[in-house]
């Protein structure tokens, strides 16, 4: 399977950067040796934002680091080479790099810097509001300069992912979407971890009329693993009951929906890194083993095209189209 969200570009800024003393390299090694050998074949990749007091308590980042994105984007890439080089990640996965929370890009102008740098998607917000528009915790829209953003970024060929925006930026992000489709039919546009609203009432997750905008406009849906977004008790839940419920997900996007199979695509955003358990999130399924128990899940339950359509082929074709 692919992991089309995971903030692996920050987990190693966070454990490998000397200026954090929070970090917990072991583990980051261990784990990176779980996800991707012999499990998880790649994806996309995050270095993401939140508020400067977030990053400083969560993190150990300093308002000083966050304000030069570009520095950070670089360090992330160049210790993922190395541990692609120390063989603890294969040389040969396939990555695409993502920025989640474009709260310290200066304006749409700072997209090119880091395209070059190898930045092929970005999450606008995160939940918060910036000076692009606002996440799931704030009621305003997109902004003037979070439209420049968005053609900018669709322009690049850059993804442009909805997740963890509020209802007002969403449709805003899509109205612009869809004029500069007539100019770009190229352009990816994707919500990459974002599950049903009717299902699971948390405010991240999309409603039925979010969900028919985005199979209107061919943008993709990108299902997610963390339990508190499959089901409201969550906390009630073993692996296989949660396992049920985000099938429950999968069958309401296909079959309620009716989104086409080659544009549904998973994640997991996962936060097990972090050394303090308070950040960890119960997942549907246990990071070291998810690639086959998903796979069998979906060839068992709907059918092996399924599987290989959502978990390997869709993918595939994201990255393809804009590597």
């Amino acid at each position: 399977m692919y992991d089309m969200h995971y903030d692996l570009l920050t987990i190693l800024y966070f454990n490998l950067t000397k200026q954090n003393p929070l970090s917990n390299i072991p583990k980051l090694l261990k784990n990176c040796k779980k996800i991707y050998q012999h499990n998880v074949l790649g994806g996309i990749i995050n270095l993401y934002f939140m508020s400067p007091e977030e990053m400083l308590e969560e993190l150990g980042i300093t308002e000083e680091e966050l304000h030069n994105v570009e520095k950070m984007f670089k360090k992330s890439i160049t210790y993922l080479e190395q541990l692609k080089k120390e063989k603890i990640i294969p040389y040969d996965i396939e990555f695409l790099y993502s920025i989640e929370g474009c709260d310290y890009l200066k304006n749409e102008n700072d997209l090119e810097i880091l395209y070059n740098l190898g930045l092929r998607a970005i999450l606008p917000v995160w939940n918060e509001k910036n000076k692009f528009g606002s996440g799931n915790r704030s009621e305003e829209g997109l902004t003037e300069l979070g439209k420049r953003l968005i053609k900018k970024a669709m322009n690049l060929g850059i993804i442009v992912d909805v997740s963890h925006a509020n209802q007002k930026t969403f449709y805003n992000i899509l109205e612009v979407v869809e004029e500069q489709m007539k100019y770009n039919k190229d352009a990816i546009v994707m919500a990459t971890h974002s599950n049903v609203k009717s299902i699971c009432h948390k405010e991240r997750n999309l409603d039925d009329q979010q969900l028919k905008r985005l199979k209107e406009l061919g943008c993709y849906i990108g299902l997610f693993t963390n339990s508190k977004f499959l089901s409201d008790n969550y906390q009630e839940l073993d692996y296989k009951e949660r396992q049920e419920v985000f099938l429950k997900h999968l069958n309401y996007i296909i079959y309620q929906i009716k989104f086409p199979i080659d544009k549904i695509i998973v994640s997991t955003d996962d936060m097990n890194f972090h050394p303090d358990p308070k950040y960890h999130r119960t997942e549907a399924f246990k990071i070291e083993t998810i690639a086959i128990d998903m796979y069998e899940l979906i060839k068992k339950n709907l059918s092996e095209a399924i599987a290989e359509a959502i978990l390997i082929k869709n993918p595939q074709t994201i990255i393809k189209k804009v590597k």
